[in-house]
């Protein structure tokens, strides 16, 4: 009775091992994965978040639902910025399976918009497959 017992303890703790290792298999929610598989025009090719993982470190991604009840998905990373440390933070809008680049700052500067698509463009030109 005890082995039977102990048998089915040891199953039910392997089957409970198994959904959780297979629930936790995307590292980011499906937001965030939105622009992290999604593109640029200027660069169609690459995709945003291996372009970022490249060029920053310590990157963090993160969605949330603004006081203006606009998804967003928010980026931060450390990088090298004329040739000096630097944190930067870039903000996404996201509708459905689309997004737009919202705001971009670098050293909690806000950068304008034409700034912030040559930065956009700096980052993915950078990438090495």
């Amino acid at each position: 009775m005890k082995t039977k017992a102990a048998l089915f303890g040891i199953i039910s703790l392997m089957l409970i091992g198994i959904l959780i290792a297979g629930c936790g298999g995307e590292k980011y929610d499906k937001t965030v994965q939105v622009v992290r598989n999604g593109t640029f025009y200027m660069n169609p090719n690459v995709p945003i978040g291996k372009a970022f993982d490249q060029f920053f470190a310590d990157g963090k991604w993160r969605s949330f639902t603004s006081t203006d009840k606009e998804t967003i998905v928010e980026f931060t990373g450390e990088c090298t910025w004329f040739n000096s440390p630097a944190k930067m933070l870039v903000q996404f809008n996201v509708e459905g399976e689309s997004f737009i680049l919202r705001y971009v700052d670098i050293n909690g500067v806000v950068m304008s918009f034409e700034d912030s698509a040559s930065i956009m463009e700096k980052v993915l030109s950078e990438y090495k497959p």
